[in-house]
């Protein structure tokens, strides 16, 4: 894959830990790291929105009356789960709602 060269400012103990961790390619360390990083992310995502599926589904008549019952979960209707939990779930759907946050890590 083509890498681009790109100009960071980041910590300067932050770049001391990655040059000595990895002193003939640190570069290629960080790299790692954010690809790393990156898959973690689209997991978590990926789990997110099964969960969001399911809970949907098992909240439909509670929560989502409104909402076409086959309609699909993806990211950018998910805010629409987490609201209507929110507002109509009680404290369960609080919880849910939380739970459902691809914000936190």
């Amino acid at each position: 894959m083509a890498k681009t060269p790109i100009s960071i400012r980041i910590e300067s103990d932050l770049l001391e830990w990655f040059k000595q961790a990895a002193p003939d390619g640190y570069q290629v360390l960080m790299q790692d790291v954010l690809r790393s990083y990156q898959k973690k992310r689209e997991r978590k995502t990926q789990y997110i929105l099964g969960r969001a599926q399911q809970v949907f589904v098992q909240y439909h008549a509670k929560c989502f009356w409104h909402l076409r019952k086959d309609l699909q979960i993806t990211e950018n209707n998910l805010s629409l789960v987490l609201a209507g939990l929110r507002k109509y779930g009680g404290l369960e759907g609080l919880r849910l709602a939380d739970e459902l946050s691809l914000d936190e890590e």
